[in-house]
């Protein structure tokens, strides 16, 4: 079972050429569709005691400053800052750029049509308080905005020092698999390793997978089979992690996702 494991990405890669082929011998007016197997909006509060803080980023490339929402409604109340605008000060004049969902690199990199949602969900009734991001990544029109993201964590610093599946229970049918990216990055300010996880799963439609070689299959075969392109998700669960004890952040990741599975996803017959 290991050995199948280890090989299954090799196996979806020569399946993926292969379905290349097809294509290319086959002209397909293909049908892209808004339909999605998630809603795009997270939930407040999760249970355990997780509560939501949405974020807000700056999107001038001078300040790029990220925003708790409440923080800035509170502002708002006290005149400090406008609706919609980032109040930092820079050089004794206010930023007053646009606040958006996305950070300033990702508004830059990804289709406009790109929807994406966050939240820091925090949990201060842990013996240490902990925090996780939440974030969900929704196709458009162009399929592009999914990314495997093995590719863009190095080039933020981070060593990936293994991955694995992660098998989440959920009640009424199978568990749910995750890749699970465990990193690390030295901190030069503190001198010091700083260890995290990034989790995450890809949501078709009728489809789920911690593969991305397995999703670009799905998308093929819809496209030639089915004659349609549905918006895939990719959602992501990231924190801190205890480098000598790995079960601290697998219960944490089966807590955050076993909340939060229910309120986003759509099941086919409810489409």
């Amino acid at each position: 079972m290991n050995s199948f494991r280890k090989q299954r990405p090799y196996l979806i890669l020569l399946l993926l050429f292969a379905l290349s082929g097809m294509l290319l011998a086959f002209t397909v007016d293909v049908s892209l569709t808004d339909q999605a197997g998630v809603r795009d909006i997270l939930p407040a509060k999760l249970p355990g005691d997780w509560k939501g803080l949405e974020l807000r980023f700056c999107q001038n490339p001078r300040c790029t400053r990220s925003w708790f929402l409440k923080d800035l409604e509170a502002m708002q109340e006290a005149g400090t800052a406008e609706p919609g605008l980032c109040p930092v000060t820079l050089r004794g004049e206010p930023c007053g750029s646009e606040l958006s969902v996305k950070a300033y690199g990702e508004a830059m990199a990804l289709p406009e049509d790109t929807d994406i949602v966050k939240m820091i969900y925090r949990n201060e009734s842990k013996l240490t308080p902990r925090q996780v991001l939440v974030s969900m990544v929704l196709s458009g029109r162009d399929r592009s905005s999914i990314h495997r993201p093995e590719v863009c964590m190095p080039s933020q610093g981070n060593t990936i020092v293994s991955t694995e599946i992660l098998d989440v229970p959920l009640a009424g049918r199978e568990p749910l698999q995750l890749m699970v990216l465990n990193l690390s990055r030295e901190d030069a300010q503190r001198k010091q390793m700083e260890h995290s996880y990034f989790a995450y799963w890809f949501v078709g439609v009728d489809r789920e997978t911690p593969h991305h070689h397995e999703r670009m299959l799905w998308m093929g075969l819809d496209r030639l089979i089915r004659n349609v392109s549905h918006r895939w998700a990719y959602i992501i669960v990231s924190g801190s992690r205890d480098a000598e004890d790995s079960s601290l952040h697998h219960d944490e990741i089966r807590e955050v996702v076993q909340g939060l599975y229910p309120v986003i996803r759509i099941e086919p017959e409810e489409l």
